[in-house]
């Protein structure tokens, strides 16, 4: 049986070790948190800079004059060369200090599973190549099946179009796919 002075020396002794494990966890995280606000500020003053530099030199408006550019510029709310250069520069920032800061919480394992996320982000850009430049095709098929198909007078000219751009856009969509990683077989149940 365990007597009341066991049942004391047993609550210190468990308190202690509460107390001196929490203090490096405490640490760990508040670190985290400072190099993380750290890369939100260097992120911010990054993205400032740039702001202010391309109104020095006044970029915007050079480029409005180009159809390209309004034409973009129209389809996104506030999407500009310099929104996407600031946003992309604040975000540089923000992933470059996030790798010490998820390295000093001391989780085994972390750093590895940020590192394979990074790596992975080449092949989703490539994928969206692929489906962007696939799409691209799809369209410019469809439209030069219906020139032609016009021309020789063939009635169901909408349909061969159609099947046309659609063979494209599953080609694309297969090689983004690929890209990704997916496995052949799961591309087979898919199709």
């Amino acid at each position: 049986y365990m007597t009341l002075q066991d049942y004391i020396n047993l609550s210190q002794e468990s308190i202690n070790s509460f107390f001196s494990n929490l203090g490096p966890v405490v640490a760990n995280i508040v670190a985290a948190a400072v190099i993380l606000l750290v890369g939100l500020i260097v992120g911010s003053i990054l993205k400032r800079v740039w702001d202010e530099i391309l109104k020095a030199i006044n970029l915007e408006k050079s480029l409005s004059g180009w159809s390209s550019y309004q034409r973009l510029a129209k389809s996104h709310d506030d999407l500009t060369i310099t929104t996407l250069g600031g946003e992309l520069l604040r975000w540089l920032a923000i992933v470059v200090f996030l790798l010490p800061a998820v390295a000093a919480l001391g989780v085994s394992g972390s750093s590895e599973i940020l590192s394979k996320l990074l790596n992975y982000l080449p092949n989703v850009v490539l994928a969206s190549v692929f489906l962007v430049l696939g799409f691209v095709f799809s369209w410019f098929a469809h439209r030069l099946v219906m020139a032609v198909a016009v021309l020789v007078d063939r009635h169901p000219s909408h349909l061969i179009a159609d099947v046309a751009a659609l063979a494209i856009a599953i080609f694309a969509t297969v090689e983004a796919f690929l890209q990704l990683g997916m496995s052949t077989e799961l591309i087979r149940l898919l199709i």
